[in-house]
């Protein structure tokens, strides 16, 4: 037995590319195949047979390109196809990879190999296509394929759009929370601000001799706790000294005293009340008299 007549014996593989082309409204690309050609009459996807030194990307958007002259996408592998057809001698076998792909451009425009094509929504085209066919069947299944992978990528999709308004939920109760307590804070030193007012008040007019005084001590026992409270709470109080200039960003006058020295002008001559900030916010600036 001659060496060509061996490798008579052995399957020679045509291997095949089609896919499912998807465009942006759902819709998939079937082709009629033309009456002059193998299998007549029958809907088919887009695609062909891989040549030499052809990768599977490059066969199947040259194939679909001559096919249609559209520009596609290549995004999954959907499985394979086999099938054979049988000679005197061997076997030509012939396996197929079916892929899913995503419209990019171009208007279709059918071959020689087909005389129709039509944009159909997936549910219409398993309806189009024969389960008793074999050829047809085969074209079903790619179909139905794409389909679960594209509902399994939505539902992906959907999940981490669910997730990502959860994080940006928690993120807003986050704030939302602690804008709602530096409200109350907020509310809180208000009605606190007479009170520590008041001590300071009350403690200007305590006369030298009564400074050890257990009642003075206690009384600024009191209103150190007071500060305290509100040092815990992020209030702090704005630092102003007599003879610092005049700033309007966190002093609030409220009289101006005669000073006849030019370089004194807007320098604060008296602090009435001290202001207080929660943070960088000032929520009382300190009330003074300026030359």
């Amino acid at each position: 037995m001659s060496k060509k007549e061996n490798i008579s014996k052995f399957a020679k593989t045509i291997l095949t590319v089609k896919a499912v082309i998807v465009n942006s409204q759902n819709e998939i690309l079937l082709l009629k195949r033309s009456n002059k050609i193998l299998n007549p009459g029958k809907w088919d996807l887009p695609g062909g047979t891989l040549e030499k030194a052809e990768t599977l990307e490059e066969a199947l958007t040259r194939e679909i390109q001559e096919e249609t002259g559209l520009k596609i996408e290549v995004a999954d592998i959907l499985g394979t196809a086999e099938f054979a057809k049988e000679n005197k001698q061997f076997k030509n076998e012939k396996r197929g990879l079916r892929f899913l792909a995503y419209y990019k451009s171009g208007e279709v425009k059918i071959s020689k190999e087909h005389q129709q094509y039509e944009w159909l929504s997936f549910e219409e085209a398993l309806k189009t296509l024969s389960e008793k066919d074999g050829f047809e069947q085969e074209k079903k299944v790619a179909i139905q394929k794409a389909q679960e992978i594209l509902e399994a990528k939505s539902a992906f999709l959907g999940w981490k759009r669910a997730l990502a308004d959860l994080e940006n939920y928690k993120k807003r109760a986050v704030k939302e929370n602690e804008d709602f307590r530096r409200y109350c804070l907020e509310a809180l030193v208000f009605d606190l601000l007479p009170v520590i007012d008041n001590f300071d008040l009350a403690l200007k007019h305590v006369p030298e001799k009564e400074a050890e005084n257990n009642w003075v001590i206690g009384i600024l026992h009191i209103k150190k706790q007071l500060e305290n409270v509100l040092m815990e709470n992020e209030v702090s109080l704005i630092e102003t000294k007599i003879g610092d200039k005049f700033d309007e960003n966190i002093h609030e006058v409220i009289a101006e005293i005669e000073d006849s020295q030019e370089e004194s002008k807007s320098v604060i001559k008296e602090i009435v009340k001290n202001g207080y900030r929660i943070g960088d916010k000032i929520i009382r600036p300190t009330i003074v008299k300026i030359s």
